[in-house]
């Protein structure tokens, strides 16, 4: 396993047990596992029952923890009932989070699907606001047990760099870089992606990779699509990032998910991260 400080780990599949998860990613000798709090097998209900096996396993395996908010919670809905339920499961997220002792909450930029046009359009500055306002509530629950909100990016439509940048930095949390949707987002474009990420610079917390051509979020295996790692984890380094990296590589066959690992930390010591 990589003997720098920068941290590897993956998402599990919320389709299977979590212990069963838990066990791969201690078997593969991971860094962390990053859990999506999530239906059907991880939702809140199914996993409370389990934190305090998945804790004492993730303790004997010396594995460490990030929890993840579903990506279809959709806190700046335009109706106040639907958001506030919203809300509500979000602060149930971090209450599984506290039972398995995670410091840090991933939680998406907003984008609902099905919802007019004109809402993430003329009607922007309420759907911002009403975003702004939800995460408000969940960060004071976060900040009351220690845990830092990590803004997962996702495209401009959701929100666009500057608006990501303003939501970190009024709310004082970090950001979640998803290299996968910002190349997506840019279309494939490799010095856009590189500025987002520099713009980004220190306010960076926890890093998503997966791979794509540059239009679509396929979470491919690291150097299946055209993105370029080199230039990624350069970049990354020049930064002085040296935290997290969850792998979302979304492939039934684990040997893609042990694969893009060993590229991962392959380039990483060639970069000398070491």
């Amino acid at each position: 396993m990589f003997n720098g400080s920068m941290l590897i780990g993956f998402m599990n599949n919320p389709w299977l047990p979590v212990l069963d998860e838990v066990r791969f990613a201690i078997e593969n000798k991971f860094d962390f596992i990053e859990i999506t709090v999530e239906y059907p097998e991880a939702m809140p209900e199914r996993l409370l029952p389990l934190c305090k096996e998945v804790r004492s396993l993730l303790k004997k395996g010396g594995l460490g923890v990030i929890c993840h908010v579903p990506w279809y919670f959709h806190m700046a809905h335009p109706y106040p009932s639907l958001r506030l339920c919203y809300v509500s499961e979000t602060l149930n997220v971090i209450e599984v989070a506290r039972s398995l002792d995670a410091n840090k909450i991933v939680i998406h930029t907003e984008f609902a699907e099905g919802l007019p046009s004109k809402y993430f359009g003329e009607n922007r500055n309420e759907m911002f606001r009403n975003f702004s306002l939800s995460l408000d509530k969940i960060r004071e629950k976060a900040n009351e047990y220690g845990m830092l909100i990590m803004l997962e990016n996702t495209d401009d439509r959701a929100a666009t760099l500057s608006e990501l940048i303003w939501l970190i930095d009024s709310k004082n949390i970090k950001a979640t870089l998803d290299v996968g949707h910002a190349f997506s987002n840019y279309h494939g474009d490799d010095k856009a992606l590189m500025v987002f990420i520099k713009t980004l610079g220190n306010r960076i917390g926890h890093v998503h990779l997966s791979d794509n051509f540059g239009s679509g979020d396929l979470h491919l295996p690291i150097g299946v699509g055209r993105i370029c790692w080199q230039e990624v984890l350069s970049e990354l380094k020049s930064l002085g990032y040296d935290k997290s990296i969850t792998l979302e590589v979304h492939s039934p066959d684990r040997d893609y998910l042990l694969m893009s690992r060993d590229k991962v930390l392959r380039i990483l010591r060639d970069l000398g991260y070491v």
